[in-house]
């Protein structure tokens, strides 16, 4: 019998066919990202828009291609500096490095820098498309003795993660609409003519928000978000008045959270 395709439960539509998720495929040897291409293309929710063999080409290639999902050789020179980049051009783009080291330290490394998730170098080859779906569900197989790494260093952190915790009620009301619009990914220049504010004070702002978020760059913003457990205050248009109690917007699912910033 032949085997069945597998789609993500959260790409079917009402008429049970899945949406179609964009991948850019990136590693320096090119007949493995040729290969990987031509059996990926052959799932019904996935559309292969291209294949890079360098960081900066898949930059470029991201910028005008917008893909939905970077799958990037963990072995490429650049690899884990180049998930921020990515994240910098394509705001919302779910970077899943490819045939990592299933250790504590790697596995942590990679979140760190902003993956969606991972494919271990001992996955086979027939798993790769379910592994793929799971992380599109936001689901992430895991090996207990890196999963027990993890509790361990949490555990150790303690402290930090409730530090972080309280890190979102001291964003002003300005700073949460800031965040917002970075998450939309808008520019610096396009969140001033949205909020009608100097580019100068934009910048301040969004200086200050990632000083209270201990992230580095804006491109981290999406990541954080996504990857906090705490409801975060959004507000898309006018900040509230004095004595107005702010809306809190629920729908950030949390997702599995190492220690430390995401990437």
């Amino acid at each position: 019998m032949d085997a069945q395709p597998v789609s993500p439960k959260s790409l079917q539509r009402v008429d049970g066919q899945p949406h179609r998720s964009k991948f850019l495929i990136v590693s320096g040897i090119r007949f493995l990202s040729e290969g990987l291409a031509e059996i990926l293309a052959r799932e019904l929710w996935i559309e292969i828009s291209g294949v890079s063999t360098s960081v900066s080409d898949a930059v470029s290639t991201s910028r005008a291609l917008l893909p939905d999902f970077i799958l990037l050789d963990a072995a490429l020179d650049g690899g884990l500096p180049a998930v921020a980049q990515f994240r910098d051009v394509v705001p919302r783009v779910r970077v899943v490095a490819l045939a990592i080291t299933e250790t504590e330290q790697d596995v942590v490394s990679w979140a760190e820098a902003g993956i969606a998730g991972y494919i271990p170098r001992t996955a086979a080859l027939a798993d790769l498309v379910q592994l793929l779906a799971g992380i599109k569900d936001g689901r992430q197989p895991c090996s207990s003795r890196v999963v027990f790494g993890l509790l361990r260093r949490l555990g150790a952190g303690g402290g930090r993660v409730r530090e972080e915790s309280h890190s979102v009620s001291a964003l002003t009301g300005r700073e949460r609409q800031i965040t917002d619009l970075i998450r939309a990914g808008l520019s610096n220049k396009e969140i001033a003519r949205r909020l009608n504010i100097g580019l100068s004070t934009t910048k301040s702002h969004v200086h200050n928000l990632l000083g209270k978020l201990n992230l580095q760059r804006r491109g981290q913003v999406a990541a954080w978000t996504h990857g906090h457990t705490e409801p975060v205050s959004l507000h898309v248009g006018k900040p509230p008045l004095r004595g107005e109690p702010e809306r809190v917007v629920t729908d950030l699912a949390p997702v599995q959270r190492p220690a430390g910033p995401p990437g």
